[in-house]
């Protein structure tokens, strides 16, 4: 069955984008990587979104760098300026945004280390949708005051604190928030390329994602 979508990669920070291959103005979505840079997992998912009709955009944070060997992971993570992945990031809506396919909706995904910048972008730039997998909170938490969209945030079991002390920040500053931890799943539950695979998790997590871009974006 021949596909219906195009991908390629991207010159801005360095990326990787899908869309719908029919013609259209389309909602855009960007997907911000996991530590382990822009690699295939990522580019999948990409992929999907585009399948679900948006134009997607996965920017590459590490510029170049991916990893599979978690210590290195770790390093590439720990030495990301924050701001300037942001700053990536903005640059990704930015072309989107200009892209003759986009009709002017904005959604920002994030998974693991793109979980908290998908946040960070949120307190910083205008968008329709913010969705977090599993990411941190900004430091200071007062970031959060800035944020206008609706957030969408996605944990698993072992990090149901941090689920429920984001959630009661974004709370008590009158944000919209929807919470879900899955129980019984751990951090990367929704990399179908990784030891901690949740495929009932990921499902179901996939199936609200796409629910709360519908509503918002």
């Amino acid at each position: 069955m021949p596909d219906t979508i195009i991908s390629q990669d991207v010159d801005l920070v360095g990326g990787y984008m899908a869309r719908p291959m029919a013609e259209g103005k389309y909602p855009a979505i960007v997907i911000i990587q996991e530590w382990w840079g822009l690699d295939e997992h990522i580019r999948d998912v990409t992929r999907r979104f585009a399948r679900e009709g948006y134009i997607a955009l996965a920017p590459d944070l590490y510029h170049g760098e991916i990893t599979n060997d978690p210590q290195q992971a770790g390093k590439f993570a720990g030495s990301l300026d924050r701001s300037r992945a942001v700053r990536d990031t903005q640059a990704a809506m930015n072309y989107l945004k200009d892209s003759e396919y986009s009709n002017g909706k904005m959604g920002v995904i994030g998974y693991c280390l793109g979980g908290g910048v998908s946040l960070l972008t949120a307190c910083s730039d205008s968008i329709d949708a913010g969705i977090v997998y599993y990411g941190g909170l900004p430091n200071p938490l007062d970031l959060l005051d800035n944020i206008q969209a609706p957030i969408l945030a996605v944990y698993g079991e072992d990090e149901g604190e941090k689920a429920n002390e984001l959630e009661k920040e974004l709370q008590a500053r009158n944000k919209s928030v929807d919470k879900h931890i899955y129980a019984g799943a751990g951090h990367g539950f929704f990399n179908d390329t990784g030891g901690n695979h949740n495929a009932d998790a990921a499902a179901d997590a996939w199936t609200k994602t796409l629910a709360f871009l519908k509503t918002n974006v």
